[in-house]
Formats: C-alpha cells, sequence, structure tokens
C-alpha cells in the first residue's frame, strides 16, 4: 500500500509535473517501487501455491495494459519518432507497463528454479531461455537496472542471507550514482541532473526489506489479492487523459 502511494506520487510527477509546478525532488520518492515489486514479485515466488497460474495473472495483466497504451500512443501519436518522423513500434510498448516487466522477471525466476533439476538438455534449453529473458528485460520498463536487483534479491532469498540484499544494493546503487556525476556535463545543476538520472535511490527500498517481518499481510480478502491488478492500469489511464488534455 505504502508502495503503491509513492507509485502514484511518482507517475503524477511525470506526466503532471510540470503542470503543478512539483519539486525536482519528488523524482525521487519513488524510486524504492519497483525494486520492491520485484522483492515481493520474489517472495510470492516462493509462497505461491501455482506458479503457473501467478504467471497466467501477470501476463493478463501485462497485455490488457499494452492494449491501454497502445490506445494512447494511437491518440498521442507517440509511436512516431520526434526526430525522423517515422514509425517507432518499439514505443507501442510503452509509456508504462511494469507488468511486463515483472512476468519477464517471474519467467526468469522459474527458469532459474528448474534449471538445477534438469538434465543436459533441458539445461541447454533452460540457459537459452534465460539469455532470452534477460535480454528481453532489458527492452521492458526499468529492466535494465531491475536485472541486477533481481539477481541479488533472488540469491539472498536462496541463500536465506539477507545481508546481501544490503551489500549488493549498495554497491549497485553506488556504482549508479558514481556513473550518473560522470555523466553530468554542466548544462544543468548536478542536483538538477541527479533528479533526472536518479536510478542510485533505489537504495531506499533497504528499510523496507529490513522492516519486513515473513509475514502476510492484509485479511486475505480477493480485494487485497487483486487491487494492484486493477489501480496499475486505471490510475495510468486516467493520467494519461489529463496529460494529453493540458498539452
Amino acid at each position: 500500500m505504502i508502495a503503491i502511494v509513492f507509485m502514484l506520487i511518482d507517475h503524477i510527477n511525470t506526466y503532471l509535473g510540470q503542470s503543478l509546478h512539483l519539486p525536482l525532488w519528488v523524482a525521487w520518492l519513488g524510486r524504492f517501487v519497483a525494486p520492491l515489486f520485484v522483492y515481493l514479485l520474489i517472495e510470492g515466488f516462493f509462497y505461491t501455491r501455482n506458479r503457473w497460474r501467478y504467471l497466467r495473472r501477470l501476463l493478463l495483466a501485462t497485455g490488457v495494459m499494452a492494449i491501454g497504451n497502445i490506445v494512447y500512443n494511437l491518440i498521442s501519436k507517440s509511436y512516431i519518432n520526434p526526430y525522423d518522423q517515422q514509425i517507432n513500434y518499439f514505443n507501442f510498448l510503452g509509456p508504462q507497463n511494469i507488468f511486463l516487466t515483472l512476468t519477464l522477471i517471474f519467467a526468469l525466476l522459474m527458469l532459474f528454479e528448474n534449471f538445477k533439476e534438469a538434465k543436459l538438455i533441458g539445461r541447454l534449453l533452460g540457459l537459452l531461455g534465460i539469455l532470452v529473458m534477460a535480454f528481453l528485460l532489458l527492452f521492458s520498463e526499468g529492466g535494465i537496472y531491475l536485472l541486477p536487483i533481481t539477481l541479488i534479491m533472488y540469491t539472498a532469498r536462496k541463500a536465506k542471507l539477507p545481508q546481501i540484499n544490503y551489500i549488493g544494493i549498495t554497491l549497485f546503487t553506488l556504482a549508479l550514482l558514481f556513473l550518473a556525476v560522470q555523466s553530468h556535463t554542466g548544462d544543468q545543476s548536478l542536483y538538477a541532473y541527479l533528479t533526472f538520472d536518479n536510478e542510485f535511490m533505489m537504495i531506499t527500498v533497504l528499510p523496507f526489506i529490513y522492516l519486513y517481518n515473513h509475514q502476510r499481510g492484509g485479511t486475505g480478502r480477493p480485494f487485497e489479492k487483486y487491487f494492484f491488478y486493477f489501480f496499475y492500469p486505471i490510475h495510468l489511464w486516467i493520467l494519461y487523459a489529463l496529460h494529453l488534455i493540458l498539452n
């Protein structure tokens, strides 16, 4: 629920930030959300009674969000490259579809789990599948950053060593901060640039991981289980519409 609130703030800033004159630092607030979703996804992967059903649910959500994105891109003409005025079919995937990223991560986890139990042919096919999933992740929302985060969190979960999360994520985000500072050209202040190249703020997920008590929250009602699947596309479609109206 906390992640959903900050995700909403982050998306409001993305689509309406200039219109609302929000301060630049708001861009830092939601950087913990995606890695926290990955952390919870990995927990769910090990706790769920049926991984295939979980994967199908993610695939369905991915498809629904993809349809909404296609409609938005057709209306806004975001699929046209502004530089050469050519159609960019890759743009139809976006602008937002975290379900696609989570689906690819979940499939990657399934391949990891099946790899060690497979025979030679199965391992070769599994390795090919892992490489394909990892490659596709690089082109999904946040995937280029969430792939290393996934590997860190999965290793920590399998080894039952939470310290791997703290050390791995800290080192990874410090590397991102170093790269961001190094790429600063001086055309704008370092502060303004770091609110744009801001993925190093994923380090803020660590307090949430530390506070996690490995107990299921909520009451177990279906509403709680499926709330995010409805909230995510609906709130984005509303923001898409507002963005189009204001621009």
